[in-house]
């Protein structure tokens, strides 16, 4: 496993270039107070806030990182005292939608660890929240629901050095209403932050920013005050969400057979094209010894990509190298990877240019060299699958310029930096069957 820390490569189809910049445009602020509302009796209604969000009486300082337990302490004790002010002590149901790290939209091990200490605080300090599992029963109460991201940045706004610290996000959305009623950010320092994604996330062919995720992201970093309705797109799908989640427990329990039928369950009620859907399909499928049904499922994958111009795809790589490593599970899923998505793009009559990246790691030279190889290596590996595609592809490398986290790790933690996309171009006359 170690190895594999060190030698990830991602492969990914996009018609523009991929950044994580977009994750980076939230207020980095700690937020102001609010005025209290007028406190309710245990189990009654709360009565109305008397302020919101907006009534800033002074500028707030920049947040200064501290290490991540912290950092998640204290962003989570605002947030409750703010939804307290909201809501009163009125008896509630809370919900935790599993956390995400908003640079890559998978489930880390950080973010699972912020999730498990703010449901402790939320137990020891508001007694009259009742958190429960977030699944299908749960979501009938009308619950408060507890959403949330971390995110790399740096701190000078510098896209050449490496990301120095990760922002905490948190947003507790009311279900009764669809909207926010108390918001808090922290940053944590970036070396106690452990991004290595979940195993489910990890062993994926994809990454997992699709529109639902993106939603996700929005309804907590895109609601600046509270009040702000969260996204419509986000709660329309809470129930696949919730679903997943059940899905994703039992994939990391090893209960694969019940993973593969919630997965299929969730599939009818979840968007066609939601890559968690289609990712645990493919993975449970695959670990079940079923192969014909996994590349079934990968070809929707590849297609989904073509149509979507984005299709990110996991490979390891020997570090510093252009040859991925040796391992014969992974040799034999990378060959069914690139046969279907040759032939997919090969029937579409698309033409692709190979754009290969790399982490900060290295000189500016090596690492464009670097990606460079990979690039070229992805573009021989398709055009020996399809011949037909020879003369429709093309590749360059842009090293580290094009960083979505940048941490410089070189490890599973920054493996979508180090990554080869495809961009879908026009194709050269006479280039298109």
């Amino acid at each position: 496993m170690q190895a594999r820390l060190n030698m990830i490569l991602v492969v990914g189809i996009t018609l523009a270039a991929l950044s994580g910049c977009a994750n980076k445009a939230e207020p980095d602020a700690a937020p102001v107070a609010t005025a209290p509302a007028k406190s309710a009796a245990p189990g009654s209604a709360a009565a109305p806030a008397a302020a919101t969000a907006g009534t800033a009486a002074a500028a707030a300082p920049a947040l200064v990182p501290t290490p991540f337990a912290d950092a998640v302490a204290r962003a989570g004790k605002r947030l409750y005292e703010g939804a307290a002010q909201q809501l009163g002590t009125q008896d509630r149901v809370l919900l935790l939608d599993p956390l995400i790290d908003a640079s890559t939209g998978q489930q880390t091990i950080a973010s699972n660890d912020m999730g498990r200490m703010l449901a402790a605080a939320a137990k020891s300090s508001h007694p009259y929240w009742t958190v429960k599992e977030f699944n299908r029963d749960n979501l009938s109460a009308t619950p408060l629901l507890l959403i949330g991201t971390l995110t790399a940045i740096n701190t000078k706004n510098s896209t050449s050095d490496a990301s120095d610290a990760f922002r905490v996000c948190l947003r507790l959305v009311d279900l009764k209403t669809g909207k926010v009623v108390a918001k808090s950010v922290e940053r944590a320092t970036v070396d106690s932050v452990n991004a290595e994604p979940l195993p489910v996330f990890r062993d994926s062919p994809t990454w997992h920013k699709d529109k639902t995720v993106n939603a996700y992201i929005k309804s907590c970093q895109g609601t600046q005050n509270v009040g702000d309705a969260a996204d419509p797109a986000y709660l329309a799908k809470l129930p696949a969400a919730a679903m997943i989640n059940e899905a994703q427990i039992a994939y990391g329990a090893n209960r694969l057979a019940d993973a593969l039928r919630i997965y299929k369950e969730a599939s009818a009620v979840a968007e066609p094209d939601d890559l968690r859907v289609l990712n645990g399909l493919y993975l449970t499928s695959w670990r079940l010894g079923r192969q014909k049904d996994a590349t079934e499922v990968f070809r929707r994958i590849a297609a989904y990509g073509i149509g979507a111009k984005q299709l990110p795809l996991k490979i390891l790589f020997a570090t510093g190298k252009a040859v991925p490593v040796a391992l014969p599970d992974l040799q034999a899923q990378y060959t069914i990877w690139v046969r279907e998505l040759a032939l997919v793009t090969q029937t579409g009559g698309t033409c692709l240019r190979v754009i290969g990246h790399t982490s900060k790691t290295g000189t500016a030279a090596a690492n464009e060299a670097l990606s460079v190889q990979r690039a070229a290596y992805v573009q021989g590996r398709l055009e020996q699958s399809a011949s037909k595609l020879r003369g429709k592809l093309a590749s360059e490398g842009l090293g580290s310029r094009e960083n979505l986290i940048g941490l410089g790790s070189d490890d599973l933690r920054d493996a979508l930096d180090r990554r080869v996309e495809f961009r879908v171009v026009d194709c050269p006359a006479g280039k298109t069957t």
